[in-house]
C-alpha cells in the first residue's frame, strides 16, 4: 500500500510517500519524500506569521507533489491513501494541508487520513524493521 503523508502543521511543507510493500528495504518503505522551508520567508519577522505560512503551503503543495511523484516514478494513481497531519499546528496551516489532502484522496477515491503530529513522531521508531 502506497501512502502519501502531507505535513503543513507550521513553516515547512513536507511530503513524502511511505510504500508497506518495501518495509524490508534499506529505507524501510519510505520511497520518496520533498521538503520545502520557508525559514527565509519568516526571517523578517524575527518568527513564523501564520497566515503567510498558510499561503506559503498553499503554492508549494501542488509542485511539490509533482517533484515526488516524477522522484518516485508514480502516478497520481499509483496512491492508495493518503495522511495530513491534522493538528496540533497552526490552525490555516493544517487547514490547507488537511483541505489539499482530503480533495486529493476524494478525487483518487482512496481514503483520507489524519494523523496527530505528535503521535506520529511517537509511533514512527515503530516502523522499522527492529522496533524497540
Amino acid at each position: 500500500m502506497k501512502v502519501l503523508g502531507l505535513e503543513t502543521s507550521c513553516d515547512e511543507t513536507g511530503l513524502a510517500i511511505f510504500d508497506s510493500e518495501q518495509m524490508s528495504s534499506a529505507n524501510h518503505g519510505l520511497v520518496g519524500q520533498v521538503l520545502y522551508s520557508q525559514i527565509e520567508l519568516h526571517a523578517t519577522y524575527g518568527g513564523v506569521v501564520p497566515e503567510l505560512a498558510s499561503r506559503d503551503h498553499i503554492r508549494k503543495l501542488v509542485p511539490l507533489l509533482t517533484e515526488l511523484l516524477e522522484q518516485c516514478q508514480l502516478k497520481k494513481s499509483d496512491i492508495d491513501a493518503i495522511a495530513y497531519t491534522k493538528g496540533p499546528g497552526l490552525i490555516g496551516a493544517l487547514m490547507t494541508g488537511a483541505l489539499f489532502g482530503r480533495t486529493l484522496a476524494f478525487a483518487l477515491d482512496v481514503p483520507a487520513i489524519g494523523v496527530h503530529h505528535m503521535e506520529g513522531h511517537l509511533l514512527s521508531p515503530l516502523i522499522g524493521e527492529n522496533p524497540p
